[in-house]
């Protein structure tokens, strides 16, 4: 039965027809469809690296008048405050605490 259908499959005119003309029709809107993706996508692509450049623009004018502004501040006319440095020391044995209280310990 099987074979029969086959033999008649590839006997009938209409279907190889169907079959000759619908693949070049699928792989045509198949890329089509595609090509409309990436043309979009360009688009898009273009659209965010404008506003990108935008958004750069305006980030820059906005540091120029933070920096403006802080460098004209009565803040900024006064002295530096210096800094104490605060030195740690940490022994590597509780032992020598002890003996440090009851001894000299030379290190």
């Amino acid at each position: 039965m099987g074979a029969f259908l086959f033999i008649a499959m590839r006997e009938n005119p209409t279907i190889q027809a169907f079959k000759v003309w619908i693949f070049p029709s699928l792989v045509s809107v198949i890329a089509l469809l595609i090509w409309n993706d990436v043309n979009e996508i360009k688009a898009d692509v273009k659209q965010l690296m404008a506003q990108s450049n935008i958004d750069k623009t305006r980030i820059d004018n906005l540091e120029r008048q933070v920096y403006k502004s802080t460098a004209n501040s009565p803040l900024s006319n006064r002295p530096e405050v210096p800094r104490h440095e605060v030195s740690f020391a940490i022994l590597p044995n509780r032992d020598l605490l002890k003996k440090q209280k009851h001894e000299k310990i030379l290190l």
